[in-house]
């Protein structure tokens, strides 16, 4: 399987990583590392929310109204901001990361990967 290094998966999963790619890196471990990575950040994500809602203590209150029109912006605009870029660059559905794990966890095999793009 080929990977694009412009691809937004690939720039999730070498976030934070000082070292290289590894070339014998498989479908599987590609995905999980993936998956783990975006966990990870919808995890902390969701303790520094927390965190700041309870600095504010009460949503009665007009800062508490503030975080939770934060919060909800915090989920909404990164998802519309994706399907309206999509939309106005006219990117053609391609069959993602998702897909291809799923096949290959049906053929029992998971592919090696082959990064290919500008580095």
């Amino acid at each position: 399987m080929r990977v694009n290094r412009a691809s937004w998966h690939y720039k999730i999963r070498h976030i934070g990583t000082d070292f290289g790619e590894v070339y014998n890196d498989s479908l599987c471990r590609y995905f999980w590392g993936l998956v783990f990575r975006i966990s990870f950040g919808l995890f902390l994500s969701f303790i520094a929310s927390f965190l700041v809602y309870a600095y504010f203590d009460s949503p009665d209150t007009l800062y508490g109204t503030l975080i939770v029109l934060f919060l909800v912006a915090c989920v909404a605009l990164p998802i519309s901001a994706i399907y309206y870029k999509r939309k106005m660059f006219g990117e053609p559905p391609t069959q993602g990361i998702v897909f291809e794990y799923i096949k290959a966890k049906k053929r029992k095999i998971c592919p090696l990967i082959e990064y290919v793009g500008n580095r």
